[in-house]
């Protein structure tokens, strides 16, 4: 499976009704529009306010780390989104950053974003939960 351009529907194999780059790119367009508008909605999370009771006070730093790591997840999104409509332009969306290798239809579907083959993301998953055992 080659990479797919914008213009092209190359490489997604005989899948039904494969869409085209432009769709792809309105599909991650929107999805981006979702999540810029979710990392809106939340506003600055450096909220100062007066110091009350040390358990309000530990409910406000448990909820502001949530916050936090909420908003993490979304800005990695929203980079993921980004690099996969640069992919999609420059002929490399539907291919393995990893191993070169094509992404699988179904997976492009369940995640217009993926930049790794099923094998890759394993990897690095596994890579990853290594790491975590170890500096534990």
């Amino acid at each position: 499976m080659d990479g797919m351009l914008l213009e092209t529907v190359e490489g997604l194999g005989d899948a039904p009704m494969v869409p085209t780059g432009g769709e792809i790119w309105e599909w991650l367009q929107g999805e981006k529009e979702e999540v810029a508008q979710e990392l809106l909605s939340e506003g600055p999370l450096c909220q100062t306010g007066v110091a009350g009771v040390q358990e309000a006070e530990a409910l406000d730093e448990s909820r502001r780390e949530i916050e936090w790591r909420h908003r993490g997840q979304l800005e990695a999104r929203l980079r993921e989104i980004n690099d996969a409509q640069d992919r999609l332009v420059d002929g490399a969306y539907g291919r393995c950053m990893e191993c070169g290798a094509g992404i699988g239809y179904k997976r492009l579907t369940a995640d217009p974003a993926t930049c790794f083959c099923i094998d890759c993301q394993r990897s690095a998953e596994t890579d990853d939960v290594l790491a975590k055992s170890v500096s534990h």
